[in-house]
């Protein structure tokens, strides 16, 4: 399944729909860089850049329309962390490949501290759209902020597969066919600290609050119930 397929499934996003923007809207950015974008960017681009559940419910895809362009030190920007404080790019030299690694600047601009996020273009907007989905943009969600007993990391491991593109050793992600996902976070002993879980479909929610033995600090359903108060 490639990873425009795979973020459809998991926001339920239908597959003969485009969520992008124009060929116009790109061509015109594309002029005012001065290059071509990347395939895999520009098709990003194209196929579900409008779409706000995947690209704006916390970290933001840059929009075509003057968001989007060049560092100081030669990083064509694209993405930002909610609060600013995290910029996401290709290095310009790099943009002639299909695909290339992105890179986090978790400095400022005056003092830039790139680290390479992902190994291609696909992985980052994949593991965007997990962070994203389960902080919110996907309808069903909810998150456990507290230690995870060993036995539920174990379980959760024998019952998902972990998806090694867009894991690392303080960050995994698992799911079986994404249509859902849960992301494990672990601190620099080891320790599993949190859990957090999304999907666009009820049922599945139901069966992974069920699965999975924590005390969650957060059910979507919460805000459900907020707003039936709120009608009352």
């Amino acid at each position: 399944m490639m990873y425009l397929q795979k973020i459809r499934t998991l926001y339920d996003l239908p597959a003969d729909e485009t969520f992008g923007y124009s060929e116009e809207e790109i061509i015109n950015l594309e002029i005012d860089l001065g290059v071509r974008l990347t395939g895999k960017l520009r098709d990003y681009y194209l196929h579900l850049g409008k779409n706000e559940r995947v690209n704006a419910s916390l970290n933001r895809l840059l929009k075509p329309n003057g968001e989007v362009g060049y560092s100081a030190d030669a990083y064509l920007l694209f993405y930002e962390e909610n609060q600013g404080v995290v910029s996401w790019g290709i290095k310009k030299d790099e943009l002639q490949l299909e695909s290339p690694p992105v890179w986090g600047n978790y400095g400022d601009e005056e003092m830039p501290d790139w680290h390479r996020e992902t190994s291609t273009v696909e992985n980052f907007f994949l593991l965007m759209a997990v962070y994203n989905g389960t902080m919110g943009g996907l309808k069903y969600n909810a998150n456990c902020l507290d230690e995870v007993d060993p036995e539920v990391v174990k379980a959760i491991q024998q019952r998902w597969n972990e998806v090694p593109d867009i894991s690392w050793e303080k960050q995994k992600v698992y799911t079986d066919d994404f249509r859902e996902v849960i992301s494990l976070s672990f601190d620099d002993s080891g320790n599993c600290n949190a859990v957090f879980i999304g999907t666009s479909d009820q049922h599945a929610f139901d069966e992974l609050l069920d699965e999975i033995e924590v005390e969650w600090s957060y059910v979507s359903y919460e805000d459900d119930e907020e707003e039936e108060d709120e009608e009352q």
